[in-house]
């Protein structure tokens, strides 16, 4: 007997350890020192370099998943240290960046700019980790949309900024990164839905093909025409239209869900309809007690002529 439990216990826990991807957890812990390089980087005031180390960390961090899922060696250790990644390269990273350069700006001294800067990097921090909490305990298995802006298109939305205010010595516009980051992180925990495997639906099986191949032509050539000064005009276009378009597609819902409650007839109405058709039923039970009872009467008469 003791035999048995004990081969009963090796099988359990064969069956609870999951082989770990070596291969996705380097490339995942390559995104994490990108995200760390990137804090020493605007810590150090090179804010182009961090902005540049968040996007490489983003490479990074489709290239891990992309390959645990061609290998079919997910597990939940995977998945719990993307996550904790996720945070540094995408929350505590553009977090710092934003910090900095508001720091920058004040020239090291804490001014009341520096202070709101600070407030605004710590509510996109927060966000983000609450974004991940709840996609780690109840979105993994939801395949079509994620539910709020991921945090690494909001961490690369703000270092693409960065970078696209950098190309054009745009400085003053730097001051814009701070409520973009609190815009961001309430996007982060708002339950707008952002599409997920929809896109891998319209670009491998699209409804019109040739439009959306003419579109996609049109796209490439201005792309490249375009990166040909630099690749940070490119960036922040495409993921902030990547924000908008769960802004886009909530708007929508909202329509269609107010145009089908205009459709629908008014409660008045059918308490009215209610009460009228109550009404008819009880007068429909009067008049068969009123029969029951004249035919009992006729019976009655019946019998006593008898």
């Amino acid at each position: 007997m003791s035999k048995l439990r004990f081969r009963k216990r090796r099988r359990r826990k064969k069956q609870q350890r999951r082989p770990i991807n070596v291969l996705a957890s380097v490339l995942t812990t390559v995104g994490l020192c990108c995200g760390v390089g990137s804090m020493f980087a605007a810590m150090s005031g090179e804010f182009a370099r961090a902005g540049g180390l968040i996007i490489i960390a983003m490479v990074f961090d489709m290239l891990d998943g992309s390959v645990a899922k061609l290998t079919h060696s997910a597990s939940d250790f995977g998945k719990q240290f993307d996550s904790l990644c996720d945070l540094v390269s995408f929350g505590a990273a553009p977090g710092i960046l934003v910090y900095s350069l508001y720091l920058a700006d004040a020239d090291g001294q804490a001014t009341f700019w520096a202070r709101a800067g600070s407030v605004m990097a710590v509510i996109f921090v927060v966000c983000g980790a609450l974004r991940l909490a709840r996609f780690t305990l109840y979105q993994t298995d939801k395949r079509d949309y994620f539910v709020g802006l991921p945090i690494p298109a909001a961490g690369v939305t703000l270092a693409s900024y960065v970078l696209f205010m950098h190309y054009f010595e745009a400085y003053r516009a730097f001051w814009a990164l701070g409520p973009m980051a609190v815009a961001l992180g309430l996007l982060m925990v708002s339950t707008v839905p952002y599409p997920k495997d929809r896109i891998k639906t319209v670009i491998l099986a699209p409804r019109n093909a040739f439009r959306l191949l003419l579109v996609s032509g049109i796209v490439i050539a201005f792309f490249v025409n375009v990166s040909d000064q630099s690749p940070a005009v490119i960036l922040f276009p495409v993921t902030l239209l990547y924000v908008l378009l769960g802004l886009g597609e909530s708007f929508r819902e909202w329509r269609r869900r107010r145009g089908a409650r205009e459709q629908a007839p008014p409660q008045l109405e059918s308490g009215a309809f209610t009460e009228a058709a109550e009404g008819d039923g009880r007068a429909g039970e009067h008049d068969d007690g009123a029969q029951i009872q004249s035919g009992a009467g006729g019976s009655m008469k019946s019998g006593e002529a008898r």
